[in-house]
């Protein structure tokens, strides 16, 4: 008997529930006006409507970052090395890490990389790592399940970020 979650287990609805959130953020990176080699594209991947807001590139570059630290989290939960999570600074991590600098294509690529490897790593995941706990400086007491809430809601946050974008540019 394997300890695995059923297949209609409430991890699998989180996951396609992530994968329906995912897909809606992808979507939004593939307009036709995002073509790196289209007049005006790269300007427009890389355009800023204010100071403080983030290109479209920036935004793929804040999801991978995004998405690779619930990974480490994830795993941190697993080997019980890490259960406190501190919330990051989407700004101070955009401009140490030169996001607007970065190959627009290559982050989304890597991006679909990553999220592949989280479906991979909660799948493999028994019922009882599911049920660990962590604690979020923001989001306060979560598990497996609460963090694929959360990277749900990001997707969906960051699409409709990109769409404002586009509309105020």
């Amino acid at each position: 008997m394997s300890n695995r979650p059923p297949a209609s287990s409430p991890c699998e609805d989180h996951l396609a529930a992530l994968d329906k959130s995912f897909q809606i953020f992808l979507d939004a990176t593939k307009r036709p006006l995002f073509s790196e080699e289209g007049a005006g594209g790269r300007s427009l991947l890389t355009a800023k409507p204010s100071e403080k807001a983030f290109s479209v590139t920036e935004i793929v570059y804040h999801m991978l970052d995004v998405e690779r630290l619930w990974q480490r989290r994830m795993r941190g939960l697993l080997d019980g090395s890490m259960i406190q999570f501190q919330q990051m600074d989407p700004e101070k991590e955009a401009i140490e890490g030169r996001y607007n600098e970065k190959p627009y294509e290559a982050g989304t690529e890597a991006l679909k990389t990553a999220r592949r490897e989280t479906v991979e790593l909660v799948q493999s995941m028994s019922n009882e790592q599911i049920q660990l706990k962590g604690i979020h400086s923001r989001y306060g007491e979560m598990n497996i399940l609460r963090i694929l809430e959360i990277m749900d809601g990001h997707d969906r946050t960051h699409a409709k970020q990109i769409e404002r974008t586009l509309s105020e540019l």
